[in-house]
């Protein structure tokens, strides 16, 4: 993660919200971890195959609110 400059954002809080695109499905929610500076990682279990959007909402070290919103496609059944 970084800032318009380049710089790399340590210390935000960011946790994740997991959708499924068809409604009914209950949402997933995971926190990420910073592993390096700027670099931040977590596991989330999707619980059903199709297609998933996943809601990262962060608050960064001076307090701002950063969120963002992305797509996974095609989510296979587990095992495979």
């Amino acid at each position: 993660m970084t800032d318009a400059s380049g710089k790399q954002l340590s210390g935000a809080k960011i946790k994740l919200e997991a959708n499924m695109s068809h409604p009914g499905m209950v949402p997933v929610f995971a926190d990420a971890m910073e592993i390096s500076p700027g670099c931040y990682q977590s596991n989330v279990e999707l619980s059903m195959a199709g297609d998933w959007y996943v809601l990262v909402h962060a608050t960064l070290p001076d307090g701002r609110k950063w969120e963002r919103e992305f797509d996974i496609k095609g989510v296979a059944p587990a095992g495979q």
